[in-house]
């Protein structure tokens, strides 16, 4: 049955991840703390979400669907506000999850010291193969500043907070990022901000996911609900565990708000949307005809955590470093519409083992490799892609994939100062 006053209304903003806002909505029905409601709102969604949350039966759950798309949550966050009844509004993303208690923790936050906004600890997940976590929702000294940042899954605010600053900005009115901005603005505006302490929210950044979009594969967050479901506290005990230890060995990732930050919330919008495969790989890349063969120098553009930044060796030039992920992918605008030799130039590799037993593959199609050693010290990794071995609809371009078996850190090894964990160094690629 419908609260007619619900304490929270918890808005989820989602477009087309139907899979994962199921899970979502199951980890908010998992609360102990059960007065509230939630609006469900689409950023004009065109597949079954509707359907998914109407599937719940359960009249707490309220569906909305913008008639235009706003690209941003900034939309349909402000379409849930203009609805919202609850005293308190929470948001979830509709790819994270919530700790059970989270509600529960943060009423008992707004009722013991009143602040105005109340966040709770993250954990945010790098891919997998990376280790990579990042820890957000702890102020130094219990102060909140601007140079932190915190997930819109972590937080709720009193309702007229967002009435007061006047809401979520679009991302071209918006000074920087729209969830920092609305942030900023309520610290600005004079709000109280303060942490719970506690760890209740888990974030599965799909900006740090190649090709999320694309595949639409929420396996991590129905993993992650079903260990919380079936471990309980265990789970989190270990997740912590896990935590401590990738800050010991260099994948604790810091995110902080450089002083005086000015980025545009567009800034970034094309390659993420071009990495998380809301579109496909950019038309045009540098490319030089080496007598009929095309040669694709490695650039330095947006990897999340499979690439290093680009560097310059003394006699071969520029390069990247794969890591710290075990995967690491090129996307080369080039059609498999008939048999293609393919040719990755490797200038160095973190371990023998790891050129022994590394894999290439094309659109996630495993290819028959062989490693071709030059004079020099470096070698030729080479391959061929034939159309058959791919689906029809998946041959319009190339994501080739070179996966090891473990990143090392030359720290490690005793090689040198580097903390990197570092896999192969590739100069360029040929077809």
């Amino acid at each position: 049955m419908k609260n007619q006053n619900p304490k929270f209304s918890v808005i989820i903003a989602t477009y087309n991840y139907s899979s994962a806002l199921k899970i979502a909505l199951e980890s908010v029905l998992d609360q102990t703390f059960s007065n509230f409601e939630v609006l469900v709102v689409g950023d004009a969604c065109t597949d079954d979400s509707e359907a998914v949350v109407r599937s719940f039966k359960d009249d707490r759950l309220i569906w909305h669907n913008l008639p235009k798309n706003c690209g941003s949550q900034w939309g349909p966050n402000n379409y849930g506000l203009a609805f919202a009844q609850g005293d308190y509004i929470a948001y979830l993303g509709h790819d994270d999850l919530w700790w059970p208690t989270h509600l529960e923790i943060a009423l008992s936050t707004f009722e013991r010291t009143n602040p105005d906004l109340v966040v709770a600890a993250s954990l945010v997940y790098g891919p997998l193969e990376s280790g990579i976590r990042t820890v957000l929702g702890f102020f130094p000294n219990d102060i909140y500043t601007p140079r932190q940042v915190f997930p819109p899954s972590s937080m709720s605010h009193k309702r007229e907070l967002a009435r007061r600053i006047g809401g979520w900005r679009s991302n071209e009115d918006a000074i920087v990022a729209t969830d920092y901005d609305f942030e900023r603005r309520c610290y600005e505006a004079g709000a109280r901000i303060v942490s719970t302490g506690e760890f209740t929210t888990f974030k599965f950044n799909t900006a740090w996911r190649r090709g999320a979009y694309r595949l639409r594969d929420p396996f991590e967050q129905r993993d992650y609900l079903a260990r919380i479901r079936q471990e309980g506290e265990a789970f989190r005990r270990k997740e912590l565990i896990d935590t401590l230890r990738a800050a010991t060995e260099d994948k604790l990732h810091r995110i902080e708000v450089p002083l005086n930050a000015n980025f545009k919330a567009t800034e970034n919008t094309a390659k993420w949307y071009d990495f998380k495969g809301s579109c496909k790989a950019q038309k045009t890349r540098p490319v030089i005809n080496m007598d009929g063969r095309l040669r694709y120098p490695l650039q330095n553009d947006y990897a999340g955590f499979e690439w290093y930044g680009l560097e310059k060796h003394p006699v071969f030039g520029e390069f990247r470093w794969t890591g710290p992920s075990r995967r690491s992918t090129i996307i080369l605008p080039a059609q498999v519409d008939h048999t293609l030799d393919i040719t990755l130039s490797l200038l160095s590799w973190i371990t023998e083992d790891i050129l022994k037993t590394a894999q290439l593959s094309v659109n996630e199609i495993n290819i028959e490799t062989q490693i071709i050693p030059n004079t020099d010290g470096t070698c030729l990794w080479r391959g061929q892609i034939i159309p058959e071995q791919l689906p029809d609809n998946d041959r319009d371009e190339m994501r080739l994939t070179l996966t090891v078996d473990k990143t090392y850190r030359p720290f490690d090894l005793g090689r040198s100062d580097d903390r990197r964990w570092l896999g192969l160094a590739v100069s360029w690629v040929e077809i």
